[in-house]
């Protein structure tokens, strides 16, 4: 099981592992974002300390309408207990936690600032 927290914003945060090809790790607090359908976005400065590698490129509409362009990276995320391949969108400030890494789980929210958060693998 995977826990955070509610922030004041009402955002749910959860921290994890993110490793790079050279096995350089890092702690980020990242952000569930239910209406992001991939896996995973850092900000430039966390790909370029943990020295990820460039897959592609690519575009999104953003949730205010907003077309932006991005770069896609190779990393490593710790995920139930062990480290997971993952492409990384290069996207924003944020770190964010979207769908397709939640896929299989079950995810519970206290949407209250300090609420719980808790990220369950399905049967």
């Amino acid at each position: 099981m995977l826990r955070g927290v509610v922030n004041p914003r009402l955002e749910a945060v959860v921290r994890h592992r993110v490793r790079g090809p050279g096995g350089s790790e890092l702690e980020v607090d990242m952000v569930i974002d239910s209406g992001f359908t991939a896996s995973l976005t850092l900000p430039a400065a966390i790909a370029a300390a943990l020295g990820l590698a460039r897959q592609s490129g690519g575009g999104a509409v953003l949730a205010d309408g907003s077309v932006r362009q991005f770069e896609i990276y190779a990393a490593e995320v710790e995920w139930d207990d062990a480290w997971r391949p993952v492409l990384v969108s290069i996207i924003g400030n944020e770190a964010l936690v979207g769908m397709r890494l939640l896929a299989g789980h079950e995810a519970r929210i206290a949407v209250i600032p300090g609420g719980a958060v808790e990220i369950t693998p399905l049967p």
